[in-house]
């Protein structure tokens, strides 16, 4: 749910810096030995600078040292107008990051998205996405993640027999995921299935060998919006649960 964490975080970046904005402000204004005219500037310039540098960056690394030694140290000199220039640089700051992670976001316009790297035609969707899986390890290479619009797809796990499938025609919404099972499957063991920096205690029913898992991989790819029905399927609360993030 990329996406939703992207527009949660340009939300949340936003919020904060009109807070703090909005609260040097009523300092300037209302502030004890506060004067508008000699506050206004250092506010104004802390405020564009730093969301400038938060948008765009700085060519060289160690530009960012100067810049934040110059926060400290203007903001100590000038007194109370530092205060103006230190809120403002936290405000753009946050300004800055928002604003950058909107325009990312709207970048990406590839048809097809094969973790993380945009695609434009089925074919390499496809290629790309057989590539991932085949390369399931558990360990550096532990997950598959497959978009298509609000579409997801998702494998984690480990080769050859340790495989977890997750499909979503809306991955924006929680309630709408689906975990592969096998049918017919009686056994209430569970497995010890590797992702990372976690392991997953998945229930052996849900845990698949290569051949389900590409199938359910193809179907995906020709049909991405399509509800996962049938009983290979279980869309109850059990498929979000096992969600497992590393």
């Amino acid at each position: 749910m990329a996406g939703r964490k992207t527009r949660n975080e340009i939300w949340y970046y936003s919020i904060f810096g009109v807070v703090v904005l909005v609260g040097t402000v009523a300092l300037m204004l209302f502030g004890k030995n506060s004067r508008v005219s000699n506050d206004i500037g250092p506010l104004l310039a802390g405020l564009v600078l730093s969301t400038y540098v938060f948008r765009f960056g700085l060519p060289w690394r160690w530009l960012n040292f100067l810049f934040l030694a110059s926060f400290l140290v203007v903001g100590m000199v000038l007194g109370q107008p530092g205060l103006m220039w230190m809120g403002g640089y936290i405000a753009g700051a946050q300004f800055g990051v928002a604003w950058r992670l909107a325009v990312a976001k709207t970048e990406v316009k590839s048809k097809w998205i094969v973790n993380g790297q945009g695609v434009d035609s089925l074919t390499e969707a496809r290629e790309a996405a057989t590539e991932a899986l085949h390369s399931l390890d558990g360990n550096k290479h532990e997950r598959v993640v497959v978009e298509h619009g609000t579409a997801r797809f998702e494998v984690a796990g480990s080769l050859p027999s340790k495989l977890v499938c997750h499909r979503n025609p809306d991955a924006d919404s929680d309630f709408s995921w689906a975990v592969l099972s096998q049918t017919g499957h009686g056994s209430d063991e569970s497995v010890d299935v590797p992702m990372g920096r976690i392991n997953g205690f998945i229930p052996s029913q849900y845990v698949h060998n290569l051949g389900p898992v590409e199938t359910a991989l193809e179907d995906f790819l020709q049909n991405p919006k399509s509800d996962p029905r049938g009983p290979e399927w279980n869309a109850e609360s059990i498929a979000f649960d096992l969600r497992l993030h590393s």
